[in-house]
Order: C-alpha cells, then sequence, then structure tokens
C-alpha cells in the first residue's frame, strides 16, 4: 500500500513590504509576475502514485527584478518538469540538472532586462512513491518533522564571516549567477518517506519571525495542512511580519 499525501500553500506580502518578491511551484501552480500573494490557502491531495514537486522562491533585486527572478524560476521549474524525463537519470541528479536549468534561466531573464541584480532562491520538495528529496539553493528552506523530532534538511547557502548586529549575512548562492563563472551546487538530500511525516517548505520571512522551536510546536498541533499554514503565517504576521511570507506544509499518510 502507497502513501497519499495532503499540502496546502499560502504566499502573503507581509506586514512591511510593499510588494511581494515571492513565489512558488506548487503541484504545476505558480503566481504571476505582479502579485500580492494567495488570499486562502491552495490546497492538494493525491496518493502518491507518481512524482510531485512543491517550491517556493524568493526574489531578489529591488524594483521589479525580484518578482521577475521568483517567477522565471517558478515558470521555468514547471516547463521543466514537463519536458520528458530520460529513464536513466537518477531523482538527485535530475534534480540536479533542474537548479541549474532554473539558474541559467534567471540568469538569461536578468541579461534581457539589462540587470546584474536579480536572482531568487529556491526551496524544493520533490516526492516519489518512496523517498522525499529536499533541494535548495540560497535560504529558503525544507524542514522535516517525524515524530517529535523536528530537522532543517536543506543548507543556508549564506557567508560563515560574521556580520554587524541585526544585518543578514548575505547569499554565496542563488538562482541567477554566472553560470560562465560561477559554479552553483545545491544541496539536496534524499530521506526514506514514513507515515506521519510532516515537510515544511518555506521563505526566510517565516524563519526570521518564527523559531525552530515554534515552528515545531505549530507543525505538531495541528494536523489539517491548511489549517497549520494559516497558523504559521499568522505567528510570522504577529511576530513582524518584516518580509514576503511563503509557505508549503506537506502531511504523509498511508
Amino acid at each position: 500500500m502507497g502513501f497519499t499525501v495532503q499540502a496546502a500553500c499560502l504566499s502573503h506580502i507581509g506586514n512591511r513590504r510593499a510588494n511581494n518578491e515571492d513565489n512558488f511551484f506548487f503541484n504545476d501552480l505558480c503566481m504571476e509576475e505582479l502579485h500580492t500573494g494567495t488570499h486562502d490557502p491552495l490546497l492538494w491531495e493525491s496518493s502518491l502514485k507518481r512524482e510531485v514537486c512543491f517550491a517556493v522562491f524568493d526574489g531578489m533585486g529591488g524594483e521589479n527584478y525580484g518578482e521577475q527572478a521568483s517567477f522565471s524560476a517558478a515558470a521555468g521549474m514547471r516547463d521543466y518538469l514537463e519536458q520528458p524525463r530520460r529513464f536513466y537519470v537518477s531523482d538527485g541528479k535530475y534534480l540536479g540538472e533542474m537548479a541549474q536549468a532554473l539558474n541559467t534561466a534567471v540568469f538569461r531573464r536578468a541579461q534581457e532586462l539589462l540587470t546584474s541584480r536579480m536572482g531568487t532562491t529556491m526551496a524544493a520538495l520533490y516526492l516519489t512513491p518512496r523517498y522525499a528529496y529536499a533541494c535548495n539553493v540560497g535560504d529558503s528552506r525544507v524542514y522535516r518533522l517525524r515524530g517529535s523530532t523536528f530537522a532543517q534538511m536543506s543548507v543556508d547557502h549564506v557567508s560563515p564571516r560574521p556580520q554587524p548586529a541585526g544585518r543578514k549575512a548575505p547569499l554565496i548562492q542563488y538562482l541567477g549567477m554566472d553560470p560562465g563563472e560561477v559554479r552553483m551546487e545545491p544541496c539536496i538530500v534524499k530521506d526514506r518517506l514514513e507515515r506521519g511525516d510532516i515537510y515544511l517548505v518555506c521563505s526566510d520571512g517565516l524563519t526570521d519571525m518564527v523559531s525552530n522551536v515554534e515552528l515545531s510546536d505549530l507543525l505538531s498541533a495541528e494536523q489539517d495542512p491548511a489549517d497549520c499554514a494559516e497558523r504559521l503565517l499568522r505567528a510570522a504576521l504577529d511576530h513582524g511580519g518584516r518580509d514576503n511570507i511563503t509557505l508549503i506544509v506537506c502531511r504523509v499518510d498511508g
């Protein structure tokens, strides 16, 4: 007997931003370039008989370049996943090739716009009938809650150098880097699925506002992904909501 998956997705402009530079890929859906977010949770539920992908993108660049970057990556992921896949390519290699393709797509879009100030993070959860893969570039994150154990599966690609108080460490990896000059190295982690696993994919608009302890408590307290997503969003807004907030909650049953 296989697994079933329930998932919910929310994106919010936050309390202080004038525009929403985040985007997502939610089982073939993404937001248009200029948007403020989702009004209600997007929902998806199905038996896990085929691969499915969920992802969050956090654009950067000022003006409207952030929205351009995150949309280019989300739409590029949709196009990439629609292409026929070579059957002999492993899941991990497939995700690595996808990340490289999205990096090139965002970089080329920046060239079209005549700007070098454009990029986006990516945090993706790729589910197969037996395994979960986390794939990330930048500081958007993938977490897993299994029983009482809450763990970050992704790796933050940020500078290790000490920063002044109140300043975030700059990214050292993101989608949109010049592929001719920099070798992008996405983090890819493989995880065997277990019944009851809960995965969280999110931008730093959530994790900068809500501690890992509170994230774990909120995920543990609510079984329904949509209700859980709304509680997580409310926590981020109540704690200040300084940035755009985008999150996907995914529960595995079977």
